[in-house]
């Protein structure tokens, strides 16, 4: 069994703990991640004095953050993006769209989003229209309307294609009269 050791953490660390938590890790996490990275420090009642007042700062700028991200949220209902794309003639793209260039498109509309923040539904690697969800805190999230247009053109050749399909449909029925 893996031995413990309690800790108190200097700086928030995802899925440990927050700053000024007492937290029991295993002695190897401990050893080669919290106390050389400067994250943690042994839960003294001098440390604790230290850290509270830290811990106290920090939760006030999460506040603020919060704030932030929760107006973020709320100028993003209703978002749409556009990105216009390379396809095939059935209008499949050649690649995919990824978070990164859903999130450049948003940055250029003026919105602060990572691609991190981004969860697509799966692949984006056709035309149409998609629901993309933009997580910004586990209880903060909001979905942004993603349109994949072709570009001229890749939309000129699946018009083409489109209508060659038409134009043999029209000749089938006339070739089983004759």
């Amino acid at each position: 069994m893996a031995s413990t050791v309690k800790l108190l953490l200097k700086e928030s660390v995802k899925h440990v703990g927050k700053v000024g938590d007492v937290v029991e890790v295993t002695a190897g996490f401990a050893r080669n991640y919290l106390l050389p990275q400067h994250l943690a420090v042994e839960p003294t009642p001098g440390n604790m004095k230290k850290i509270e007042a830290r811990r106290q700062e920090i939760e006030r700028i999460e506040r603020e953050k919060r704030s932030d991200k929760e107006s973020l949220i709320n100028q993003l209902a209703g978002a749409e993006v556009t990105l216009e794309r390379r396809t095939n003639e059935q209008g499949h793209l050649f690649g995919s769209v990824t978070a990164t260039d859903i999130a450049k498109a948003l940055q250029a509309q003026g919105f602060n989003i990572n691609p991190d923040d981004i969860n697509l539904p799966g692949r984006l690697d056709h035309v149409d229209t998609f629901a993309v969800q933009v997580k910004l805190a586990d209880d903060l999230a909001t979905d942004v309307k993603v349109w994949v247009a072709p570009d001229a053109e890749s939309k000129a050749l699946m018009e083409a294609a489109r209508k060659a399909a038409a134009a043999a449909a029209a000749e089938a029925p006339a070739e089983e009269k004759a």
